[in-house]
């Protein structure tokens, strides 16, 4: 029993690495499972005497670790052997908390250092300021996951979502593999709780969360203080997109709510921007909505009354009359009896 569970704690890590991403140097084993040097070289060359790898000297003076016949029929066991540790450790985490003294010390609970997780735009991830590079893509879908997320979400809930694709086992792998990957710093990020759902931790800030929240400022009606809200900085962070270039599912849906979200939102301050009589940042308000959605109405309404208060009668009859050409290119039709009579005094 003491070997199968030293098994599992360390080789089947690397084994798994090997089968999943085909790993096969000593420096990728480190970058991507965290394991210090002195127990990774001890336990390649444990598998190396069983036959599940060979070693292979490499040019540069680096062996390179080759899995065997025998070590690529591993496989099922490999998953087997995670789903046992699932099962029989509620927190399944004895890979990720049990890191090597070598490793670097963890950040204490009263350290200062803020976390920060930029999901707009791009997914950027800063400690204290400072870019965190090199991070693994399942450590990053990990973080973006839990970001996006205002709660623990159990194990095999979130691992079953982020790989809907392969089984059970394999996505448990996928997720052990990823939390492994993250180094010291970074797995402060990561509230492990005690149920064994995985969350953020509290001093985590997302921008998203940040941006939403002033959305719901904006468009809630009993919202007293709008003024520092009435500005080109809130016109910028609701205009930036939700993960662009990334096209999981769970992503491509949180980001569609995303963008009704701010599409509102920016309508909201163009609103707010026009009653104050900032027609310069209501203009740039208005004009963010219609490069999110070119053939949304209500943006183009705004902007002619934007226009018309501040006089621009030509401005306002150019905006309705390339919207007009816009809507009958793409979907044939006219604009609507509202939008028409803003501009109807103007043609008289």
């Amino acid at each position: 029993m003491i070997a199968v569970m030293q098994f599992e704690r360390w080789s089947l890590l690397i084994v798994g690495e090997a089968l999943v991403r085909g790993t096969t140097r000593l420096h990728d084993f480190r970058t991507y499972l965290g394991i210090a040097p002195d127990i990774l070289r001890a336990r390649l060359g444990t598998l190396v005497r069983a036959g599940i790898f060979d070693a292979v000297a490499d040019p540069p003076g680096e062996d390179i670790y080759v899995l065997t016949a025998k070590g690529r029929e591993l496989e099922p066991a490999v998953q087997e052997l995670d789903s046992w540790s699932r099962r029989w450790d509620p927190l399944a985490a004895p890979i990720d908390s049990e890191r090597a003294p070598s490793a670097p010390p963890m950040i204490a609970s009263g350290d200062p250092k803020q976390i920060e997780i930029s999901l707009l735009g791009t997914f950027a991830l800063h400690v204290g300021g400072s870019p965190v590079d090199d991070m693994s893509a399942g450590s990053q879908r990990l973080l973006v996951f839990l970001a996006l997320n205002h709660r623990a979400i159990a194990r095999i809930v979130l691992a079953g979502t982020m790989w809907p694709d392969v089984s059970d086992e394999r996505a448990g792998i996928s997720l052990r593999s990823a939390l492994a990957r993250l180094d010291a710093t970074t797995r402060e990020a990561v509230d492990y709780g005690g149920t064994g759902a995985l969350g953020l931790a509290e001093r985590v800030t997302v921008d998203l969360r940040q941006a939403e929240a002033l959305a719901h400022r904006l468009l809630d009606p009993e919202t007293a203080q709008l003024e520092p809200d009435l500005n080109s900085a809130s016109i910028a962070l609701l205009s930036q997109e939700l993960l662009p270039d990334w096209y999981d599912d769970w992503i491509l849906a949180e980001a569609e709510d995303w963008r009704h979200l701010r599409m509102s939102a920016l309508e909201a301050l163009t609103e707010h921007l026009l009653d104050a009589g900032r027609l310069g940042e209501a203009v740039f308000a208005a004009r963010a909505v219609m490069r999110i959605d070119p053939l949304r109405e209500s943006p183009h309404a705004m902007l002619i009354r934007v226009h018309l208060a501040d006089g621009n009668q030509s401005e306002a009859l150019g905006v309705f009359e390339r919207y007009r050409t816009i809507l009958r290119a793409a979907l044939e039709l006219e604009p609507t009896a509202h939008l028409s009579e803003l501009v109807t005094s103007i043609r008289r």
